[in-house]
């Protein structure tokens, strides 16, 4: 009892509208059954001042979406899914659609991923719905709420895909895909869900997804593996290309291209957001703090495999990807990686123009035909690049027949825009491969606006042994 009223002299005065009592008056002790005067605003102060608050990142929950109108529907007698459709989608395509889902659901549950979190009867069924109705999106996952009864944050969806598509498994498969991404992590932003289905549908199909997401991304490599939402022009269109790709290329990289990794991946960066869901989600672990505390852990660094991968995605597309052993699984692609930039010895010294903007981890390639070189020469590359940003510069050298003959990098400098490579030419090397990738000033963050696009510029010389070098 001695220590009670220690606590209460000591750390009364503390609260909200405590007050000594008069010297000639008994202390108050509330109504019958109430608490001591002051105590209840003290225990909230103390938790206060010592609990644990969440200050990271947060971001808004996934808008809710009303589920397209129907008038029919299927439900597989074998799994807890159904298909949806209005008069003017035919039985025929309804069944099909229906096959589409049960096989995407076979596969990725004996690949370990789990069903989406059930809706409670919305759609007047028990599990995941599927509604044939037009989008101009082709196949996505759509938001509905989230679950209040789940322990970690998830978000109860339902898909929808335009009943016009020709690839209809594929279809299915990344409208499945992206539902699935809700109901594991709704804080992650549109482009990691929206790459998680396109990714799933090669899982189940073979095909990236509903339309040419990775040929767009092949097509245009200076785009960000992750465009922000906030980026509405046409060079980041939120197609999941990028983040596909990605996916398969870590998953090529990490398990041997079984998916394991991008499925343990999602499961390591969800989290419970259960204090003061007004302010909206909690947004970390994100995907890329994910990849670069996977990577740290393996021994490895985000940054050079960022540069990994923009060799590799060239090599993907080219006419010689057969002669690549690398990321084979993925030989299929066949869109190419553009060259910026083309020179040769006769043009040697060469100094390029302006590059195109370059998002975060978006690369540019150039190519220096060296054929005819003396056995002596080096050819020397240095790289310019805009303020704010570190720059990875590479220099791949390749044979007549296009196979890889060595590569070497120029580690990024903090604060430095410059890079800077010497290649050693031997009578096997045909061209020199430059690479050029964007790095930031910061782990990127796919909820953030894109402030980070830089451009830069490229000189080429070749020199012979014993030559003074240029001074810069």
């Amino acid at each position: 009892m001695a220590g009670l009223v220690w606590f209460v002299a000591t750390f009364a005065p503390l609260s909200a509208g405590a007050q000594e009592p008069p010297p000639d008056e008994e202390p108050s002790f509330g109504e019958e059954g109430g608490d001591m005067l002051g105590i209840g605003n003290v225990a909230a102060t103390l938790i206060a001042m010592t609990a644990l608050h969440w200050d990271g990142a947060r971001t808004k929950e996934p808008q809710p979406r009303d589920r397209p109108p129907a008038t029919r529907r299927i439900d597989s007698e074998l799994l807890p899914v159904a298909v949806h459709g209005s008069d003017d989608v035919s039985e025929a395509r309804l069944r099909a659609a229906l096959r589409a889902l049960e096989q995407a659901v076979w596969v990725l549950e004996r690949e370990g991923w789990e069903l989406p979190v059930p809706d409670g009867g919305r759609g007047e069924t028990s599990g995941f719905d599927l509604y044939l109705s037009p989008t101009d999106a082709l196949a996505e996952g759509a938001p509905e709420g989230d679950v209040p009864w789940s322990f970690l944050d998830s978000n109860i969806g339902f898909g929808v895909v335009d009943p016009d598509v020709d690839r209809l498994g594929a279809c299915v498969a990344q409208a499945y895909g992206e539902t699935l991404a809700l109901s594991l992590d709704p804080a992650e932003a549109s482009g990691w869900r929206k790459a998680l289905g396109v990714y799933l549908a090669r899982r189940v199909t073979g095909e990236f997804g509903c339309g040419d997401a990775v040929d767009r991304q092949q097509a245009e490599p200076y785009r960000s593996w992750i465009p922000t939402v906030e980026r509405l022009d046409e060079r980041a269109p939120l197609d999941g290309g990028g983040g596909a790709l990605l996916f398969a290329l870590l998953s090529e990289r990490h398990d041997g291209g079984t998916g394991r990794f991008i499925r343990d991946l999602w499961d390591l960066v969800r989290q419970r957001t259960w204090e003061q869901e007004t302010l909206g989600l909690r947004a970390s672990p994100d995907l890329w703090e994910g990849i670069d505390t996977v990577l740290e852990a393996s021994g490895s660094k985000l940054d050079p495999y960022m540069d990994e991968l923009a060799v590799a995605r060239f090599a993907l597309g080219d006419s010689a990807r057969e002669r690549h052993a690398g990321y084979a699984a993925l030989h299929d692609l066949n869109t190419p990686v553009p060259l910026t930039f083309e020179t040769d010895l006769a043009a040697l010294p060469h100094h390029t123009g302006a590059s195109p903007v370059l998002d975060v981890y978006g690369s540019a390639y150039a190519m220096v035909d060296v054929r005819g070189a003396p056995s002596d020469s080096r050819l020397r590359i240095w790289l310019r690049g805009e303020y704010g940003v570190e720059w990875q510069l590479s220099a791949t050298r390749l044979d007549a027949e296009g196979r890889e003959r060595g590569r070497l990098s120029a580690p990024p400098r903090v604060g430095d825009r410059r890079a800077y490579l010497p290649i050693e030419l031997d009578e096997d090397t045909a061209q020199v491969l430059v690479t050029v990738t964007n790095l930031g000033h910061r782990l990127p963050d796919a909820d953030d606006p894109e402030m980070s696009a830089r451009a830069f510029r490229l000189i080429f010389e070749l020199v012979r042994e014993g030559q003074e070098p240029v001074r810069d």
